[in-house]
């Protein structure tokens, strides 16, 4: 499914990520393999939430677990193209999850969308996020238009 034609703007997304494509992550065409563009978006996840998770004390935050995660490719991303840049925000801030917004350019093209839902767990099941963990989620939202096209 075409993701909304908003999700391709690069200026939404507050976070930029510049990835260094490893050899082993190209084809025989001279394409990245789809399996390391996951990883992409994975390294660029990893990076934001440390940032996130930063701005919170320890005792603030629980297991947080992804419930979900879609890619979306849009077009090939070469391995002798520019650097591949993920950018990433928060699309969406529930009770006990949000949702995680991702888009990898090459160039000026963007090539793909991933998003992901992140659960905060304990023993019990879901719990709650905590205010603090929400405000520092807020400062990251991306900025999508109120009708999506």
């Amino acid at each position: 499914m075409k993701p909304p034609a908003w999700r391709a703007d690069a200026h939404r997304y507050p976070h930029t990520f510049t990835l260094q494509p490893r050899y082993s992550d190209e084809d025989r065409l001279g394409h990245v393999n789809n399996i390391a563009i996951a990883g992409y978006y994975d390294e660029a996840r990893s990076r934001f939430s440390r940032e996130v998770f930063a701005a919170v004390p320890a005792a603030e935050i629980s297991r947080i677990v992804t419930a979900d995660s879609r890619v979306t490719y849009l077009a090939e991303v070469f391995y002798a193209g520019p650097e591949p840049v993920v950018r990433t925000g928060i699309l969406r801030i529930g009770k006990a999850s949000y949702d995680l917004a991702q888009a990898l350019f090459q160039g000026d093209a963007c090539v793909g969308v991933c998003t992901t839902t992140f659960v905060q767990a304990s023993a019990e099941g879901s719990s709650p996020l905590s205010e603090a963990l929400k405000e520092a989620l807020g400062r990251w939202l991306v900025e999508a238009p109120a009708v999506a096209d």
